[in-house]
């Protein structure tokens, strides 16, 4: 890893601003609401690209690393930056939870089906979050961040919906209730690891260099699978999209609002994602969304707001 120029160093290693609890959760939102605009991209890309999911996870990873480090450049005037081994650990833990996310997410799929595995990874990581935050780490959780919690969660599950068959699958079926319960958890160390990354460097270095470290997990995988992608210039713009824009660029926002939000805010926020490719399946799949769904959403925006609206101090809502 390339060391920064020494007199250069503290600017590229400061850490992200204080960011206030209404400027934490526009940004968080902003960063949901970006993430939430890659399912209709991936379904475009698996039907006219031929890409298959390791493809597409690694391009994801590999190509936002440049965007990443480019803005980093911008802000801070250096490409990289020196860290110490408690920030290569840090940075190592957040590109290696996001890889390993997509990898279960999609193993997960594999097995147990969209709705199941989505279920389970969605509504599971806030949970994770505010297990963690309470056992590991000493936090301790008001009683509107859990009401807030238990709303967003119920809304999120009627707005996915409940699978109608859920048994009957044997050893297969247990495997991918497994792996989806391990896709919560890697999100959940996601989030922890991004709120830790505060003190190791800026937002756009710990993301360039978390999900180069990413891609290079990834690559394997990807590399037995097939790296699938049909080299048109409209697969190759929406593979920029997604790498720029719902990676790279969520990715910062969704860095500096954690300082805002807390740990378990952020993970509470990040359930906006279902709903904004839900409405974006409504309007360019010409999916239904049915009255449940409207419940679920309306609920989702009310655990929201509960947080949003009367934000405790930085770290009171954890």
């Amino acid at each position: 890893m390339t060391i920064a120029r020494p007199p250069r160093i503290p600017r590229s290693q400061g850490h992200v601003a204080d960011t206030s609890a209404g400027a934490g959760w526009a940004a968080v939102l902003l960063a949901a609401t970006l993430w939430g605009t890659t399912g209709v991209v991936f379904h475009a890309l698996g039907r006219s690209g031929g890409a298959n999911a390791a493809s597409i996870g690694f391009a994801r990873l590999a190509l936002s690393v440049p965007f990443l480090l480019a803005m980093a450049r911008a802000r801070t005037g250096d490409w990289f930056v020196a860290l110490t081994l408690r920030g290569v650990a840090t940075l190592s833990a957040l590109g290696l939870a996001m890889a390993a996310y997509q990898l279960s997410y999609v193993l997960a799929l594999e097995r147990v089906g969209v709705a199941i595995a989505v279920l389970i990874s969605i509504c599971g990581a806030p949970i994770f979050v505010a297990l963690i935050s309470v056992v590991w780490l000493g936090d301790r959780l008001r009683a509107r961040t859990m009401v807030a919690l238990a709303t967003a969660i119920a809304g999120t599950v009627l707005m996915v919906g409940l699978p109608s068959a859920a048994g009957g699958h044997g050893h297969r079926f247990a495997i991918g209730i497994a792996l989806a319960v391990a896709c919560a958890l890697c999100q959940a160390l996601y989030v922890l690891a991004a709120q830790a990354s505060s003190k190791v460097c800026g937002p756009t270095h710990a993301g360039g260099i978390a999900f180069g470290i990413g891609a290079l997990a990834l690559l394997p995988i990807a590399w037995s699978e097939g790296l699938h992608v049909s080299p048109s210039p409209g697969n190759w713009a929406m593979l920029l999209y997604v790498a720029a824009v719902p990676t790279a660029i969520a990715q910062t926002l969704f860095l500096i609002g954690l300082q805002g939000t807390g740990a378990v805010g952020g993970a509470i926020a990040s359930l906006l994602e279902p709903l904004v490719a839900s409405l974006l399946a409504v309007v360019l799949l010409h999916e239904r969304m049915h009255r449940t769904g409207v419940i679920g959403a309306a609920l989702l925006l009310s655990g929201i707001g509960i947080l949003q609206w009367s934000p405790g101090k930085r770290g009171a809502s954890d």
